[in-house]
């Protein structure tokens, strides 16, 4: 009688099978013959060399922000005032037009009560910190370097994206951490939607805020950053002392 293989069935020809287990040990082969890595194969990974980079990494980031190159030295004043400015204009479309008023805009009772005037300091407060998540973006992005305004357009629209999208993770941080204070001064834990009607309408309104705050003040940076790229301004004076 024919003596059946050892182990595994027969396979293509009529020749033995690979075992199972050799293929799980160097991954499985596909109709096709590509080879399939298996699970242990993938998790076979340098932990050493990826926490070298991962050290890498965070020290290239700790550079962009303790030794930034700044190529022009009044442009984050600029950017800080454009950033400032754009709440004032919202402020200013909001009262003009008589719409619902977002949660900063509440008038200052010791400014005198002339037209708009005590609105005008809660909108270059909300400006001001505004322009504290920008700051940190830009240096993220290396939005300060003169390849981000001197160059192509298309170069100053995106590190001025990379620098917005920075700056809305610091402002969803910060809202998030004033929010918890808010109610940890209350002794109420953190809120989360669904713990109660009002506890979401109070969500709801903060994420609305916040959307609006990134949309106008994306509008104004990437104007503004396109109008800096397109104009021919003097580099900064050499100084004399």
């Amino acid at each position: 009688t024919e003596a059946n293989p050892a182990r595994g069935a027969l396979g293509r020809g009529g020749e033995p099978s690979e075992p199972s287990s050799s293929r799980g040990a160097r991954g499985a082969d596909d109709d096709d013959g590509v080879e399939i890595l298996s699970s242990a194969d993938e998790q076979k990974v340098d932990l050493l060399q990826e926490f070298k980079n991962g050290v890498l990494f965070g020290e290239t980031m700790r550079k962009r922000f303790t030794e930034a190159r700044i190529d022009d030295k009044g442009l984050p004043i600029a950017d800080a005032l454009v950033v400032t400015t754009v709440p004032v204009f919202v402020a200013t479309c909001v009262l003009a037009l008589g719409v619902p008023r977002p949660s900063w805009l509440v008038p200052a009772p010791w400014i005198p009560k002339w037209r708009s005037l005590p609105f005008l300091v809660p909108a270059l407060s909300h400006g001001a910190k505004l322009s504290c998540a920008w700051i940190p973006g830009a240096l993220a992005a290396k939005a300060f370097e003169r390849e981000a305004y001197d160059g192509s357009v298309d170069e100053a629209v995106r590190r001025t994206v990379k620098a917005g999208c920075f700056a809305i993770g610091i402002l969803i941080l910060a809202t998030q951490i004033q929010l918890s204070a808010e109610f940890a001064a209350k002794g109420l834990p953190p809120p989360q939607l669904g713990d109660s009607p009002e506890t979401d309408l109070l969500l709801n309104g903060v994420a609305s805020e916040l959307i609006a705050d990134c949309a106008f003040e994306a509008v104004g940076l990437i104007a503004w950053r396109v109008v800096r790229c397109t104009t021919d301004i003097p580099p900064d004076e050499e100084r004399w002392y």
